[in-house]
């Protein structure tokens, strides 16, 4: 890497010791009018942090079933939380920016826990509110809904698509590698701008890539083990660097759980298969000074094969339409305070899992007379530990590492005849290595409150080794980055300007530098603006980029040798055409340009209505610039791809790179004096997308009939196109099989006390245009209703009950082109159908 981008990541972290002095300290006395009538607690405590411009934190199992006493008045910020916990057996801590609510009946013992720096998903500056809006979904929530695995919880969102890589991903699903079954893990994939596009953090922290991409295996965290998820569905390279093109996912941990907690659950799809099991164990405890909390999970299920659903009758009955899985899984929480203000925390993970699929090419008949049968073992590791430092007058510094693994290997055997023919080996391996430090604080004081700066640097090293029938490869890629990040606030409510209830200014930027790409910058900024306190607007603009993966980059190209006569015409008889298709060393990395526009209302205490709207203009995408190459030296948009009569030694560089060797097509011998043109169809840096679209939600919590209601829906509306080549047509994307349906919803409603809650949930995914033929098909949507219901039946145990696509929709079928494609698109529909579960937990 340049030397100056040592000097430049060098010179910003360093910056932070010349700012350091101008720093001042929040107060918190000062005053603010509250008007809360009794309510859940949870609710009030959120409505304080909001007119405060402070975040909360909670962990949402202390909260649960708890009520607020009424709040009317000018408070101060201390003085209105300690009242709404009066009596609760809760303790808050005042951090910079944030509230923590803690368990305890030894309030010394959270006196002498160390400050912490709550930071929400979307900026690195503890109590910057975020400029666009964060989706969270508690445990409370994944458990209402009866998700067993977070994999779950990422297709049930809305701006998430379920293409990519995913266990339920068929055969046939769309161009190239976009859609694929590598090893059974589970991405986000928001906008459906690919799962590669999407930042997944664990703790915010980011960890192992799996397979051929670079995502976490969401799927291999035990869902027990989660306190929220977060999502920022904005670009957010700025903030967090590579990849974060569509937003960034964050799933963050239960931090201080107290005590021990077993569950089991069974379920089965009622059309047949898909027979689940899991069993999972949840620990932790507290001490003075620290805690740690670890959590098991062991899964099972059996495979959903074609012969179980009606519409699937064009494909073998044996074939799987979703895969059997094995998983274990295991993660470690702990932090521990090494001194006055020095606190150490690591995270870490492991996981295990087989994965079984099987594919018939004839419509009936024993797989192993004619088909394909694949096995694959995953296995993933990694830690991630940091130390955090106060550095006195609200500065802290903050250091964090990774180190992490991810293996995947797979057989896959093909029959034939009734015998086996080949058996293919597979294999990829990541190793992921990551250092950072950052420091953060007050830089100086405004009218409105402190200037807060974060800044810092740091280093990553992806390694990636692949092998098998093809080839093997053995690839690595270097980056260090710094950052900056400044908020700004103008406005506060103490000052009371008309307009203004609160106003605040954000901008951050970052510099990265690869071993194999030029250096990379990217800015943001943000206005959040308050008029009155139940409005607030926000504006967002950025850049963000994606590297392409070391696969897509490095795993080699084909040479073939055609022919003359099908690519021109008036060629000799024996004129030849060399041509390459497949990945190309030389490309680099695809940006984008991101706007958000937002406003949240919160008209009434527990009613927050949220809209978005968002502009992703996507450059440079990695794409195979022709689908044929028929005639092509006849076709002038073919003319930067062709080179005419080439030398000796430009073909022999061809030939010699090209994976496998030379293959030809032309029945006769290669000489290179018949070669009249060189046609490179590798993959470039070319297509263009843009994603439009708005995102709605609803969230509303009151008190009803002894317990609380929660009534939520979100929905996303998307336009996405694509421009293959400058000179190409534009083609749409959402709202076409194989790509995110135009409308997406979930709504839901639960009603709950200490001992009952009952849920439902509507699921709705609009419908698609099948275009691959002359003529396109419509292909309706479909939509689905779940109910839930969990009884407390004894001290700390509870049982649960669960029938999802209670009506048992089905997906609608699809034309394929053979036996082996599967016969509905596996990226927007399951073929799970009705599914009936119970659960049954005991905590102590």
């Amino acid at each position: 890497m340049p030397k100056k981008s040592i000097l430049f990541a060098a010179l910003l972290l360093g910056s932070a010791t010349i700012c350091a002095p101008a720093m001042a300290q929040a107060s918190q006395e000062q005053r603010h009018r509250f008007d809360l009538q009794p309510q859940d607690l949870d609710t009030a405590l959120r409505q304080v942090a909001r007119v405060a411009g402070v975040e909360l934190y909670a962990p949402s199992a202390d909260l649960a079933g708890k009520r607020s006493p009424s709040l009317r008045g000018d408070y101060s910020l201390r003085q209105a939380v300690e009242q709404l916990l009066s009596g609760s057996g809760l303790t808050a801590r005042f951090a910079s920016g944030s509230i923590i609510v803690t368990r305890t009946s030894d309030t010394s013992a959270i006196e002498a826990m160390p400050e912490e720096a709550i930071i929400v998903t979307g900026s690195r500056i503890a109590g910057a509110p975020p400029t666009t809006p964060v989706t969270t979904i508690s445990s409370d929530e994944i458990r209402r809904s009866a998700q067993n695995d977070l994999g779950e919880v990422a297709r049930s969102l809305p701006q998430n698509f379920g293409g990519g890589q995913n266990p339920g991903i068929g055969n046939g699903q769309g161009a190239g590698n976009d859609n694929a079954n590598v090893n059974g893990a589970s991405t986000f994939n928001l906008r459906g701008i690919g799962p590669n596009a999407t930042l997944t953090l664990l703790n915010g922290n980011r960890f192992a890539y799996t397979g051929a991409s670079s995502v976490l295996d969401i799927s291999a965290i035990p869902v027990s083990a989660v306190d929220r998820v977060e999502i920022v569905a904005d670009g957010a390279s700025a903030i967090y660097g590579a990849d974060a093109v569509a937003g960034v996912v964050n799933i963050i941990l239960k931090r201080d759980y107290e005590g021990l907690a077993a569950m089991g659950r069974l379920g089965a799809s009622t059309d047949g298969g898909n027979f689940q099991q899991q069993y999972g164990l949840l620990g932790g405890t507290r001490w003075r000074s620290g805690g740690i909390m670890a959590a098991y999970d062991f899964s099972r299920s059996t495979a959903i094969e074609a012969g179980d659903r009606s519409y699937t009758r064009a494909a073998n009955p044996e074939t799987t339409l979703f895969p059997s899985q094995r998983r274990h899984s295991v993660i470690l929480s702990g932090h521990q305070e090494l001194g006055a203000g020095v606190t150490f925390s690591a995270d870490a993970l492991y996981k295990r899992s087989r994965n079984h699929a099987a594919t018939g090419f004839t419509p009936t008949g024993d797989l192993r007379t004619s088909g394909f049968d694949a096995v694959t073992h995953s296995e993933v590791f990694g830690i991630a530990p940091t130390i955090e430092i106060d550095m006195g007058g609200d500065w802290t510094f903050k250091a964090n590492g990774f180190f992490g693994t991810d293996r995947t290997a797979g057989t896959t055997a093909l029959f034939a005849g009734g015998t086996g023919i080949a058996s293919f080996d597979r294999s990829f391996f990541n190793r992921n290595l990551a250092i950072e430090g950052g420091f953060q604080g007050s830089l100086l004081a405004l009218p409105a409150g402190d200037v807060r700066l974060a800044i810092g640097a740091g280093a990553r090293r992806n390694r990636f080794r692949t092998g098998g029938s093809v080839g093997d490869l053995s690839k690595r890629r270097d980056a260090i980055f710094a950052y900056g990040e400044i908020h700004v606030p103008l406005a506060a409510p103490a000052q009371d300007i008309a307009g203004l209830h609160r106003l605040s200014l954000s901008g951050a930027i970052r510099f990265e530098d690869y071993s194999d790409s030029e250096g990379i910058f990217t800015p943001k900024l943000g206005l959040d603006w308050e008029p009155v306190a139940m409005l607030r607007l926000g504006v967002s603009w950025g850049r963000s980029f994606k590297m392409p993966t070391l696969n897509q980059q490095y795993s080699g190209y084909s040479a073939v040798l055609a022919p003359a006569a099908a690519f021109g015409a008036g060629l000799p008889a024996n004129a030849t055409v060399l041509y390459a298709g497949g990945a190309d060393s030389r490309i680099g990395p695809e940006r984008s340009e991101n706007w958000t526009l937002s406003a949240q209302l919160t008209p009434v205490d527990g009613l927050e209505l949220t809209a978005a709207w968002f502009d992703i203009d996507y450059r440079d995408r990695v794409a195979t610039p022709f689908v044929s190459s028929l005639g092509a030296l006849d076709n002038p948009i073919f003319a930067d791809s062709i080179t005419r009569t080439p030398s000796a030694d430009f073909l022999s560089e061809i030939i010699a790179n090209a994976l496998p060797p030379l293959q030809n097509a032309t029945g006769g011998p290669y000489n290179p004096a018949n070669v009249v043109a060189f046609i490179d169809l590798r993959d470039r840096n070319i297509a263009r997308q843009r994603y439009r679209g708005a995102d709605l939600s609803l969230r509303y919590r009151f008190a009803a009939t002894g317990g609380e209601v929660a009534i939520t829906g979100a929905g996303t509306l998307l336009r996405s196109r694509q421009q293959l080549r400058p000179d190409a047509a534009i083609t749409p994307l959402a709202g076409t099989l194989f790509y995110p349906a135009r409308f997406r919803a979930r709504a839901g409603a639960s009603w709950s006390t200490d001992r009952l809650s009952i849920a439902a949930f509507v699921n709705h995914s609009g419908a698609l245009t099948d275009a691959r033929r002359t003529q396109s098909v419509r292909v309706r949507g479909i939509t689905t209703v779940d109910l839930t219901g969990e009884l407390l039946i004894g001290k700390g145990t509870r049982i649960s009950l669960a029938a999802l696509n209670l009506f048992n929709a089905k997906p609608p079928p699809i034309v394929t082109s053979s036996i082996a494609e599967t016969p509905y698109d596996t990226t927007n529909y399951s073929p799970a159908g009705r599914f009936v579960g119970v659960t049954l937990r005991q905590e102590w």
